[in-house]
């Protein structure tokens, strides 16, 4: 995601910027989400011994994903093609070290997995090997 970064024009900047402040509107812990947070580094690393990281800690990162794909769906032009090629790359690593189950896993704790209204195929892997404190 650095090079994406590094190699956005200055109007592309802007319009991420825009979508920043929207995201920043309508979530009440003012909060943005950051590009690479989720847990593909994490679970290529094999989850580092010393960390615990809870289920609830990749749903989040989940989400994260989830605002990565709204940023394509409503970027314009070479910004969104820059972003879908970086995020292409990014969910390859992601598939590497996850299976798709369907969501049973994450649908014992994500309520719409369970009701089967969650469908983006992210939502419905689990990581090939659970980490500590999951």
């Amino acid at each position: 995601m650095e090079a994406l970064a590094a190699g956005l024009t200055p109007e592309e900047r802007q319009e991420l910027a825009v979508l920043d402040l929207q995201r920043l509107v309508e979530e009440k812990e003012g909060m943005a989400p950051e590009y690479a947070a989720w847990a593909v580094y994490d679970m290529e690393q094999e989850w580092p011994e010393q960390d615990f990281y809870m289920v609830y800690e990749y749903l989040n990162d989940l989400t994260v994903r989830d605002g990565l794909e709204e940023y394509c769906e409503v970027s314009s032009g070479k910004l969104r093609a820059k972003l879908r090629c970086a995020l292409d790359r990014l969910d390859e690593r992601y598939r590497a070290v996850t299976y798709e189950d369907g969501g049973a896993e994450l649908g014992q704790y994500w309520r719409p997995l369970s009701e089967r209204t969650e469908t983006r195929w992210w939502w419905t892997r689990r990581p090939n090997d659970l980490p500590p404190g999951w």
